[in-house]
């Protein structure tokens, strides 16, 4: 669905986030579940792309949380948002998501 809005540029990546729904937020279960998301934080970091979205949100939570694990000083969204919330921001549908942060790269640039 995303791949139908104009110029967007859509990164799929097929791994597990690692949350498991209350799984990963247990203490005694979180440092796996971040090493298990680990793969998915390192490859949405290396696209560099503007929007970080998943389908379920505590999964794009995790993912977000586990992108500023790794990212060290590099600048990251504020928030992840839903592809539903994307779709509404391309067309200019009033809400929340008109004031997503862009993930800015390494240089200062957001793509």
């Amino acid at each position: 669905m995303l791949r139908l809005l104009p110029d967007a540029k859509v990164s799929v990546i097929e791994r597990c986030s690692g949350h498991g729904g209350s799984w990963g937020v247990l203490n005694e279960n979180f440092e796996t579940a971040v090493r298990i998301g680990r793969p998915v934080a390192r490859q949405a970091l290396k696209n560099a792309t503007r929007f970080v979205s998943s389908e379920c949100p505590l999964a794009g939570m995790h993912i977000a949380q586990e992108m500023e694990i790794e990212a060290g000083t590099e600048a990251l969204p504020q928030r992840q948002l839903h592809p539903v919330e994307l779709v509404a921001r391309a067309y200019g549908i009033p809400g929340d998501w008109l004031s997503a942060v862009c993930l800015v790269d390494q240089r200062g640039v957001a793509p």
